[in-house]
């Protein structure tokens, strides 16, 4: 196997042990969704595809052939769960190279690169996270804000700023803004982090950008 495939338990996903899947999910999830998102362009869609792969990894692992790497195994269900979707939503393609028949077009889906070697590898897929965490982070600050900004909250807004951006002291922003205390300013910082939290949270059902928000212990 490959150094990845390396760390996959075969024997605890066999025994269906919850916590060896929920490790094979935060390690493979992105890779997967990426090698998913070259073919449908539905960001949606490609992670309910992602998703579906993980199922059919549960359904099909008992049948598990150590003669092929991990990466082949899922990377296969991947390709299959893609060709399915084509063909069940019968999504016109471009017909491949020398096929006049547009109705012939499936042969391009026969001709999809087989498992891993499409498969995006880690620093593709770290650059790809990069970027997405990014847009997300923007969607949930801006929520945030407007959200602030419509409640006329504009010395919290302000708070935040010196805190946040300008790297203030919340005893400074105490004196500087015209709150009671240290306290008060902690108060403001701690319901705005939690606030932050709980959209990075519902942004990422998938556990597939912040992975630090689902560990064990994380608030």
């Amino acid at each position: 196997m490959d150094a990845r495939a390396d760390t996959v338990d075969i024997a605890a996903l066999q025994a269906m042990d919850e916590d060896a899947w929920q490790r094979l999910q935060d390690a493979y999830f992105r890779r997967v969704y990426f090698y998913v998102r070259r073919y449908v362009d539905n960001h949606q869609t490609a992670e309910d595809l992602t998703q579906d792969v993980f199922l059919g990894a549960i359904k099909g692992i008992p049948r598990f052939d150590p003669e092929y790497t991990f990466d082949q195994f899922l990377f296969g269900i991947a390709r299959n769960r893609v060709i399915d979707h084509f063909r069940k939503h019968k999504i016109k393609l471009v017909p491949a190279k020398g096929d006049r028949d547009a109705e012939r077009s499936a042969i391009w889906l026969e001709n999809m690169p087989q498992e891993t070697t499409a498969a995006p590898d880690r620093e593709v897929v770290g650059s790809e996270d990069s970027k997405r965490r990014r847009r997300v982070l923007g969607g949930i600050l801006k929520e945030y804000v407007g959200s602030l900004w419509e409640a006329g909250e504009f010395r919290k807004l302000m708070v935040l700023e010196f805190l946040f951006v300008l790297g203030g002291r919340n005893k400074d922003a105490a004196v500087r803004f015209g709150l009671a205390d240290e306290k008060a300013v902690a108060g403001i910082k701690f319901r705005a982090i939690e606030k932050l939290r709980g959209l990075a949270r519902q942004s990422d059902p998938n556990h597939s950008l912040f992975l630090g928000l689902w560990r064990p212990g994380a608030r």
